[in-house]
């Protein structure tokens, strides 16, 4: 096994450079990024919009207490942005939550060598993301008066489920600080 082992370690650093790349690009992209999108109305002038209303039947597909931080950290974030809140709106805001367990994400470590009539095999995983929920959280802005869909934001994200209540509230705050990010849109 010590030889074996032996004349892996020298493969890789005799191609070392290769291999930092490649390990390099898993860690990128094997690392999870939240996804946002968005999609809004080219024709529409977003400077006309200053004020703000959730619609009254917001369901969140979650528990009283979290849909309650959910509304909270995003009127937060609209008002950082500039929006208001008021009785009178501009805009009507609907949220929808969806949340599932997310994929156990692992990485794999093995060697292995198969001989001519005998072979050695030795692998293990090291769990990663574990004990979290994928968040997506999709926003629609719709124009009070046209009934109109103006804006939409999309946003999915691994959120950590044995985390402090004021770190679920930093979290749902960059979460949508990143989601409005691209609110209103450039032209």
């Amino acid at each position: 096994i010590l030889n074996f082992i032996g004349r892996i370690c020298h493969y890789f650093k005799n191609n070392s450079m290769k291999y930092i790349k490649l390990i390099v690009l898993f860690v990128f992209f094997g690392c999870a990024t939240p996804k946002i999108l968005y999609d809004y109305d080219n024709q529409v002038d977003f400077n006309q919009y200053k004020t703000f209303q959730f619609y009254d039947d917001i369901l969140l597909n979650t528990n009283e207490i979290e849909a309650n931080r959910v509304l909270a950290q995003l009127e937060k974030s609209m008002m950082e942005k500039g929006l208001e809140y008021s009785d009178d709106p501009a805009i009507f805001v609907d949220v929808k939550l969806n949340q599932f367990e997310a994929p156990r994400n692992s990485v794999g470590i093995g060697f292995g060598n198969y001989g001519r009539h005998s072979g050695i095999s030795i692998g293990g995983q090291v769990p990663i993301n574990s004990n979290a929920l994928t968040k997506q959280f999709t926003i629609d802005f719709v124009d009070a008066k046209t009934d109109k869909l103006i804006w939409q934001g999309f946003y999915e994200g691994n959120f950590q489920t044995n985390i402090e209540i004021i770190e679920k509230e930093q979290h749902l705050a960059e979460a949508f600080q990143k989601l409005l990010s691209k609110y209103p849109p450039k032209k």
